[in-house]
């Protein structure tokens, strides 16, 4: 974070902010600062207000850094459509770092994948290539 030199930061792992996400930070009581993205709702309560503090990215071209992020894809389930998701992915250059995936008896699957992004924009590049496979009703970014 940009202008905090000798404060402990760390990036909170409920919501996962990337490069990109409007971020606010939450000063805690004895570990510094965690950064939270702005729509976090671990930050929406009253009390949480009084202890949030402007936050925002460095622009260092050079960091390379990796944030991981969960997805959750939704589609009509049909033979190969996992294969053809996770071919996407790794088109894009993208790791996958855990995937699950379901389905139920009305045909409809779901996919969490957790992916490893430089940025918002890196993101949305990975979830518009998903949209794009046949039978994919909607990809989203999920909060643990």
């Amino acid at each position: 974070m940009k202008g905090v030199d000798n404060l402990l930061i760390r990036l909170s792992k409920c919501c996962n902010p990337v490069p990109g996400d409007e971020i606010v930070g939450f000063i805690t009581k004895g570990r510094g600062v965690s950064v939270h993205r702005a729509d976090c709702p671990n930050v929406q309560n009253e009390e949480a207000q009084s202890r949030l503090i402007p936050v925002e990215w460095e622009t260092d071209a050079a960091d390379r850094k990796e944030y991981n992020v969960d997805i959750e894809i939704t589609g009509y389930d049909r033979r190969g459509l996992l294969n053809e998701v996770l071919q996407v992915v790794n088109e894009t250059k993208t790791n996958i770092s855990a995937v699950s995936g379901r389905s139920d008896r009305n045909k409809m699957a779901t996919i969490i994948m957790s992916i490893s992004i430089q940025n918002i924009s890196h993101l949305h590049r990975v979830v518009e290539r998903i949209k794009h496979i046949p039978d994919i009703y909607s990809v989203r970014r999920i909060m643990s």
